[in-house]
């Protein structure tokens, strides 16, 4: 995912957006992929707020936010995540513990391809956020939708949304409202990150700035939503 196959991507996709502020999810079934322990929450709170009671949430961590998958520190990051998103649902948790800085395998593609197949509305970071881990995070889940394409499913009804963390997007056709202080409060469990950065002061100013700038009464998170064999589809050649 270079640069230049990004911004081509993302003149694609402006072109066609459909703009929307969303107060809930639609229903469905929904799979939350983080790169690193906390970005399930920093990027989707919002999301894991708005599911249906009735849906089935699930949330696939690629990296173990660590070099060494079996350091404390990633451990620590671990049990923090568990922690915190039962606070907002009930989700099943797949931890993948890939190195830091690493090359996703192909074997975590294959894990993936089964999950996916198995929802509605997958969550995803962008394509070209600054961190290294978040745009291999998005490489490994191409492909994984690209084995899940050659067994048969129907890409074009499961929608992807991307999310940012690390980067803000550079366009999105989706803003989700949300209760901010459920949102803090979820974020303080990570004080092993919290120690490093203040992230609950940056996820604030960007979840008001785009609240603010659409008029809304809340914070909201913001995305941009396309299907998943158009998501293929523009990264389908080397560039």
């Amino acid at each position: 995912m270079n640069f230049v196959a990004s911004e081509r991507a993302w003149r694609t996709l402006s072109a066609q957006a459909d703009f929307k502020v969303e107060k809930e999810l639609s229903k469905g079934n929904i799979l939350i992929i983080a790169p690193h322990p906390d970005d399930e929450i920093f990027g989707c709170a919002g999301a894991l707020l708005s599911a249906a009671k009735s849906a089935k949430v699930s949330i696939a961590t690629i990296f173990s936010g660590d070099k060494n998958p079996q350091s404390p520190h990633s451990k620590t990051r671990e049990e923090e995540s568990k922690e915190t998103v039962r606070l907002l649902t009930n989700p099943e948790q797949i931890f993948f513990r890939q190195s830091d800085n690493s090359v996703p395998s192909n074997k975590i593609a294959k894990e993936l391809s089964e999950l996916i197949k198995d929802n509605d509305l997958i969550f995803l970071p962008s394509f070209s956020d600054a961190n290294i881990d978040h745009r291999q995070t998005v490489k490994v889940t191409i492909e994984a939708l690209k084995m899940a394409q050659i067994k048969n499913i129907n890409l074009k009804n499961i929608s992807i949304w991307l999310y940012e963390i690390w980067s803000p997007l550079p366009y999105f056709n989706r803003l989700l409202e949300l209760d901010w202080h459920e949102k803090e409060k979820a974020m303080t469990k990570f004080k092993s990150q919290l120690k490093d950065r203040n992230y609950i002061k940056a996820i604030k100013s960007l979840n008001e700035y785009r609240g603010e700038m659409y008029g809304l009464k809340n914070p909201a998170e913001a995305f941009f939503a396309l299907p998943a064999d158009l998501l293929v589809k523009l990264f389908k050649e080397k560039k």
